[in-house]
């Protein structure tokens, strides 16, 4: 299978891999979520050169999940937020933060706990549920060709998941043809 670059990619893991995956980004997220909003206040709280900050967010503002905006009424610097793109990031970085509280901390080494405001108590454990609220594990789910599952970047790996499955396999379209509705299965195969 050839090897593609990162935006070359149609896999949504790939993709945002590409945007969020160098340590730098996510702990810029962390910061904004925790009510960061100035660079100065960036560079001394991560310890992250000037540069590198300043290349970070502009790639996060170029991305739409951060924007700028002025930090007080008529004034001339500017803070950072999250767009409604970057708050859907929530859900991601709570989730690192309660494996991390899990399997990398003690239950009296974990710095900072997130509660609901209205209550103060801790959020659950994420997880995945489906549409009823059952907790659902990785026998529970399964996957199936999407609408791009035949674009040519795409199609050999579909090909080889299809492949390696633990059931019979269905038909994947061929690439460079477009997915069909009769490709997809009303009801999943367990893996």
């Amino acid at each position: 299978m050839p090897r593609f670059k990162p935006s070359e990619s149609l896999c949504s893991v790939v993709r945002s891999l590409d945007l969020l995956g160098d340590r730098w980004t996510l702990l810029l997220i962390r910061e904004v979520v925790f009510g960061t909003r100035r660079f100065d206040d960036f560079a001394a709280h991560l310890g992250i050169a000037r540069n590198v900050l300043s290349a970070r967010l502009a790639k996060l503002v170029e991305a739409g999940i951060l924007m700028q905006e002025p930090l007080q009424a008529e004034g001339r610097r500017q803070g950072y937020r999250l767009t409604e793109m970057g708050e859907d990031l929530l859900p991601v970085l709570m989730a690192l933060m309660q494996w991390g509280d899990r399997w990398l901390q003690t239950p009296d080494t974990v710095p900072v706990r997130v509660v609901e405001r209205a209550t103060g108590k801790a959020l659950p454990p994420l997880a995945v549920r489906n549409a009823a609220g059952k907790l659902l594990g990785l026998a529970d789910l399964d996957w199936e060709p999407g609408p791009g599952a035949g674009h040519p970047l795409m199609a050999p790996l579909v090909a080889a998941y299809e492949a390696q499955r633990r059931t019979v396999p269905r038909p994947v379209p061929k690439a460079g043809a477009p997915s069909a509705p009769s490709l997809r299965r009303k009801t999943p195969i367990k893996l």
